[in-house]
C-alpha cells in the first residue's frame, strides 16, 4: 500500500518493499503539486504494478497539506480534492470533447481555489 510522507513543504508517495532481507521504503515519485497528474500515476502504476494504490486516499492527503498546514486547512478541502479527481476521471471518460474540456476546467477551479488557498497561508 502506497502513502504519502511530508519532506517540509514537499510530498512524496512511498510504499515498504518487503524481502527474504528485510523491508525498505522506496519512493515511488514526488508530488510538487496538489493534484496527481494522469501521467504521474499512469507512470507510478506502469513502474510498479504490484503496488496497492488509493488514488483517492492520496489525493485527500495531498489536500491536507503538510503537518504545518494541517490546521489551517479547511475540512471542505478534502471534498474539494476528491470531487476534483471525480471530475477529471469523467472528463476522461467522455464522449463529447467540449463536455470534456468542461470537466477539466472545473477540476482545475477547484484546484486553483486550494493553491491559492495554500500560498496565502503557508
Amino acid at each position: 500500500m502506497a502513502f504519502v510522507r511530508w519532506r517540509g513543504k514537499c510530498a512524496q508517495l512511498l510504499t515498504t518493499i518487503y524481502t527474504d532481507k528485510g523491508s525498505k521504503q522506496v519512493t515511488l515519485t514526488t508530488l510538487p503539486d496538489f493534484h496527481v497528474s494522469q501521467e504521474t500515476r499512469q507512470e507510478v502504476e506502469r513502474n510498479y504494478p504490484d503496488v496497492k494504490l488509493d488514488w483517492n486516499k492520496i489525493t485527500r492527503t495531498l489536500a491536507k497539506g503538510s503537518p504545518e498546514m494541517m490546521k489551517k486547512i479547511p475540512d471542505e478541502h478534502m471534498d474539494m480534492a476528491e470531487v476534483e479527481s471525480h471530475l477529471r476521471k469523467w472528463a476522461a471518460q467522455a464522449d463529447n470533447r467540449t463536455d470534456a474540456n468542461r470537466l477539466y476546467l472545473a477540476a482545475d477551479v477547484l484546484l486553483g481555489l486550494r493553491a491559492r488557498f495554500y500560498h496565502a497561508n503557508k
